[in-house]
This record gives structure tokens, sequence and C-alpha cells, in this order.
């Protein structure tokens, strides 16, 4: 990935950052946002350090301006962007659904969808002009199945899937790919967080789902973040352009499937 430029949403902490390292260390050059300041700070300094080419810029998915100036501020160091990470992510409120706050459940669909949109629009008035590029937008289990008593987070996961599928469609003569990525479950982010919860919280919804979490982790259903890096690495690098508008799953056969999507092509 070298001489690439890779912008990742949410690239502060958790699978983000772990993102933005793996990028990092392929060659690219990396961009990360998010809004805690303290945090872009200590994951830039880290990876600098590292020997990583890395520059952290505080903004909102959900602003559009602060989007569009991030995109203005990696032309003007590197003259082109590459590849767009969309991994900020807002967990939502958990709990029945009958029950649940509204404004916090919109707010999920806010920065995991229209964050997504908006941070797609900044990147393409690039890279459409450029004829080249990728957006990868997370997306997880809770929008492929259901999710009861966390549907804020289900229901914009599902949003996204479809989004992606119809950008990539609108795309498909512009040189743009996108692709939808699902990590799996896997123990960093929000799912650690989660964990956290349990016999820490008086909400026995949120220990509900951390509950939940340490069982898959037991019976052995999350993913290896290694697996689930790597195969990002790959999604960015280009291997898997072929499936774009479809899932990737993080366990995938990917060659496999990048083989009978050629076949079936021709």
């Amino acid at each position: 990935m070298r001489d690439s430029t890779v912008l990742v949403t949410g690239g502060g902490k958790g699978l983000g950052r772990a993102f933005a390292e793996a990028l990092g260390q392929a060659g690219a050059r990396v961009f990360i946002t998010g809004r805690d300041a303290a945090t872009l700070e200590e994951t830039t300094e880290k990876l600098t350090a590292d020997g990583i080419l890395v520059e952290a810029m505080r903004a909102d998915v959900v602003d559009g301006g602060a989007m569009k100036d991030v995109v203005t501020r990696i032309m003007a160091i590197t003259g082109r962007l590459d590849v767009l990470v969309n991994n900020a992510v807002d967990p939502g409120p958990v709990g029945p659904t009958a029950d649940v706050d509204f404004d916090a459940w919109w707010r999920t669909q806010q920065v995991n969808v229209a964050g997504p949109l908006v941070t797609a629009q900044a990147a393409l008035a690039v890279m459409i002009p450029a004829g080249r590029g990728r957006i990868i937008n997370l997306v997880s289990p809770a929008g492929i199945k259901r999710w009861p008593y966390a549907t804020a987070y289900s229901v914009s996961k599902a949003a996204l899937l479809k989004l992606s599928e119809n950008l990539a469609a609108e795309l498909r003569s512009t040189g743009v790919t996108v692709l939808s990525y699902n990590p799996g479950i896997v123990d960093a982010g929000l799912t650690r967080e989660g964990m956290r919860f349990v016999g820490n919280t008086d909400d026995p919804w949120l220990d509900r789902i951390g509950r939940w979490a340490i069982e898959a982790r037991d019976s052995g259903a999350f993913t290896p973040l290694d697996t689930a890096v790597k195969a990002l690495v790959r999604l960015a690098r280009g291997d898997a352009d072929v499936l774009t508008g479809l899932v990737v799953n993080a366990e995938d056969d990917l060659d496999a499937r990048i083989s009978e999507r050629r076949a079936s092509s021709r």
C-alpha cells in the first residue's frame, strides 16, 4: 500500500486504531478522525513512534463541513485519497425498543448511517474526478441478523448495508468501489467495552449485552483481531475490488470468493 493515502474515521481507539496501525505498517499514509482529542493525540504519538505516517484531525462524521475540511487537508498534504474506511460508530441505547429514548436511538442512525454518507460524499468529491478509490463501510452481524434490545445499532448497520449496495451500483463506471466489511465479533472496541459492563453497572440491559458477549467469546464465536485486521488491509489494498457492492466477512475465504466472482463475470 506504499504511496496510498487512507482515511479512517473513528481511528483513535478500538478497532479503528488497530486498522490505522495495520494500514500504516502496510505502507499507507494514514489520517484518522474522531471526536476525542486526547485519544487522537495518544494514538498519533504511539503510531508515529512506531514509524507510521499518521495525522489526526478532530471531526464529527455527521458534520458535513468538518468532513469536507478533512478531505481538503488530506489533498493539500498528499494530493490524493485512495481509501476511506468508515469505522466511526455509536453503539446506541439498549433495552426494550418500546421504551428506548428516541433521541438516543436517532443519534445512532445519524452517526452510523448519515455519518458514512456525509464522509463518503466528501471523499467522492475527489475520488470520482481521479477515477479511482475505495470506500469500506464497517458493518456488523447486528445488521445481518436480529439483535433484540439493541435495535438502534442493529437497524443502523442494516441500513448501512443497503447504502453500500446502492452506492456501489451508482459508482460502477467511475473506478470507485464500495464494500461492506463485517469484521465479526472482535475482542476490541464496542464488544470489549460491553464485556466490562458485567458486574459494573446497575443497568440490567447493559449487563445482559455484556454477558451475551462473554458467552460468545467463551463459545469461540469471536473473530481473532489479527484476522479482522488482515482482511481489512486486503480490502484497502484492492484485492477484492471485484466484489464491489457485496458484504465481505473477515473469516471468508477471500481468494475463493474473488475467483468465483471473476468466473461468473466472464
